[in-house]
């Protein structure tokens, strides 16, 4: 009989072991994984957004239509009644899926979302510690008269093409969002990020409809002038409850940007890669500008500097589940 107890004991033991409760959590770190990580893609044409849009964002010579494509997390069809937070992302071909990416790696965002799920620390999305909902706005990767469309559209605050790219963000794809899909429609459920350009995309569209945004993430970001003076005259009320988070890399002393990084290369697109090893250095001066401007106002934001960090997909993919965290997860946390 106590053998038997023993053997009972231990298949019991072995039996916890093996449960999906007790599996070890993979780790916090980089690489992520690529791709949807069991979420879905649903596809809006243009037809649904930019080809309703009867303001001046609505012209095409502005803002030529294109697909938009959203990111559902998997609990979003696992929870019928339960709405969700929205992060709507510039730059949204790089932002997931490596294959879609202009320099074949992305940020690999769905995955550090997941990886942040399955630990409990996306605390502030759902009660199921879900993702949000991401809205993938791709970049115009056209010309007009030789300068970058990407260049207008999330260019410096004061010009056209800039205002009506934040225009209809906000004013005709949120309320399509928030028609078709379970959302926090107020500002507190609702942020926006993007990299480089995107970055200052990201604010200028947060301050520009202060009420329909109350965040913005902006990694490497290349701020210009006109939303450096937005920042130091909009009104206070403008920055109520806003989050801002703020990073770059670039030399911090002795650590700095190696010319070369060979895993910058390894790819099946765009092997030449260069990595821009000297861009967030560059743009110290422009970042140490909006945080001049920012403690001015006594606007509270977050700043992570990264030492030796390029400029590249593959470089914020290492660092995407930091401003996720900022967004959605405790503030103390740190991710290790």
């Amino acid at each position: 009989t106590n053998t038997n107890t023993k053997r009972n004991t231990k298949r019991n033991t072995k039996s916890k072991q093996n449960t999906i409760e007790n599996a070890p959590i993979r780790p916090l770190v980089a690489p992520f994984p690529d791709g949807l990580n069991n979420g879905r893609i649903v596809t809006l044409p243009p037809s649904e957004h930019y080809l309703l849009d009867s303001k001046l964002s609505g012209n095409p010579l502005l803002l030529p239509p294109r697909d938009i494509s959203v990111w559902l997390p998997p609990d979003y069809d696992l929870h019928p009644n339960m709405n969700f937070p929205v992060l709507y992302c510039h730059d949204g071909q790089n932002a997931i899926q490596d294959s879609s990416s202009w320099t074949g790696s992305s940020w690999r965002l769905a995955g550090a979302l997941t990886r942040l799920s399955e630990r409990k620390l996306l605390t502030r999305t759902t009660e199921t510690n879900s993702p949000p909902i991401v809205v993938l706005i791709p970049s115009s990767e056209d010309k007009v008269l030789f300068v970058p469309r990407r260049h207008l559209e999330y260019g410096d605050s004061t010009q056209t093409f800039a205002r009506a790219h934040a225009d209809f963000v906000a004013l005709t794809l949120k309320p399509l969002i928030d028609a078709k899909f379970r959302t926090v429609k107020g500002k507190e459920g609702n942020a926006v990020m993007g990299t480089s350009l995107g970055g200052q995309a990201s604010l200028h569209l947060c301050l520009r409809h202060p009420d329909v945004f109350g965040a913005a993430v902006c990694m490497s970001p290349a701020f210009s002038a006109g939303v450096l003076a937005s920042v130091a005259t909009l009104p206070e009320a403008t920055f109520e409850s806003k989050m801002i988070y703020l990073d770059n890399g670039g030399d911090v002393d002795e650590v700095k940007v190696p010319l070369v990084d060979v895993w910058d290369h390894v790819t099946t697109e765009h092997w030449w890669n260069p990595g821009y090893w000297w861009l967030d250095s560059q743009l110290q001066v422009a970042v140490d500008a909006m945080k001049f401007a920012l403690d001015a106002r006594n606007v509270k934001y977050e700043y992570k500097k990264i030492a030796g960090g390029r400029h590249n997909e593959r470089a914020w993919a290492c660092r995407i589940h930091k401003p996720m965290l900022f967004l959605y997860g405790d503030r103390d946390e740190d991710g290790n």
